[in-house]
């Protein structure tokens, strides 16, 4: 019974395939005609590119990128009027930055700078276009100087780079510079310079101390836990994640570590000081935060 039973079963497996297989109809696109027409694309041959692309537009109306790349060869073919419907059909079906940009290329071209516009305003929205692509752009230079148009440059840099538009991403930003730190007594201590990167996320240190140990670290504020995290490494092979945030004003980040075989609690406070310099305190404690002991105290200076 259960072998009939299992036969049964792979008959009507075999037969739903069967159904599938007759019910999607292929488009008569073949890899030989994509691949010619892609490499046409590639080498910037607008005009043929266009003829291959024409030839599978008609076999597949909806496909986004026959539809984006027939639509950006026209458009290099100053064939503006006719790019339009496939540029417009490539972002309909897939909107994204790159869809959208070539599409309010050509509105630009054909005098309608209000959907041109439109389309810039959801292009902040979905991934945002590179600022400097939208200034040199060279379809968008009679409006560069306008109002509007510098309103959706800043959107889209936002929509490329959000941590510019946080706040709380530039809470330690009062460390950023290039360096010489020395203890109270006045000793050279080390050098540091402290870079902002990776869209402005990414508080960057290097550090090389008189000492000759050099190491880095990287600093960003995590949205998920609203928590500076700081990852240090150094060449002696030291790894510490430190975690805190803000404290009246200060940094204070703290890390579970082992320091001469013992767990320990290690602790910096960074103050920005009256003058622009800045203080690095470091502690530690062995009682789970009961007690502290100063591990270390710097104040970082500019560099003349």
């Amino acid at each position: 019974m259960k072998a009939k039973l299992l036969a049964c079963l792979v008959s009507i497996a075999f037969a739903g395939v069967s159904i599938v297989a007759q019910t999607q109809p292929q488009s008569g696109v073949t890899a030989e005609m994509r691949s010619a027409a892609n490499t046409l694309f590639q080498a910037s041959d607008w005009q043929k590119s266009a003829t291959a692309y024409a030839k599978i537009v008609e076999l597949e109306p909806k496909n986004p990128n026959a539809n984006y790349r027939l639509g950006f060869s026209l458009l290099n073919l100053n064939k503006n009027a006719e790019a339009l419907k496939y540029l417009e059909t490539a972002f309909a079906t897939s909107p994204n930055p790159t869809n959208a940009i070539a599409l309010a290329r050509v509105y630009a071209r054909t005098n309608n700078k209000a959907k041109a516009f439109d389309v810039l305003e959801k292009a902040s929205t979905i991934g945002g276009i590179a600022p400097e692509t939208l200034i040199a752009e060279k379809d968008f230079a009679p409006w560069k100087d306008g109002a509007q148009f510098k309103d959706l440059v800043r959107k889209n840099d936002i929509a490329i780079n959000p941590c510019k538009a946080s706040p709380e991403f530039r809470q330690f930003d009062f460390w950023i510079g290039e360096w010489e730190a020395k203890t109270p007594q006045g000793q050279i201590g080390g050098t540091s310079s402290v870079q902002l990167i990776l869209g402005q996320c990414i508080i960057f240190e290097n550090w090389t101390g008189s000492g000759g140990t050099s190491g880095k670290s990287f600093n960003i504020y995590d949205t998920n836990d609203k928590k500076w995290h700081q990852t240090w490494v150094d060449d002696k092979g030291t790894f510490t994640h430190y975690i805190g945030g803000l404290v009246d004003g200060k940094m204070v980040i703290v890390a579970d570590t082992i320091i001469a075989g013992k767990k320990t609690l290690a602790k910096m406070t960074f103050s920005k000081l009256e003058n622009g310099d800045v203080r690095q305190f470091g502690e530690n404690s062995t009682d789970d935060g009961k007690t502290w002991a100063t591990a270390f105290d710097l104040i970082y200076s500019r560099k003349k």
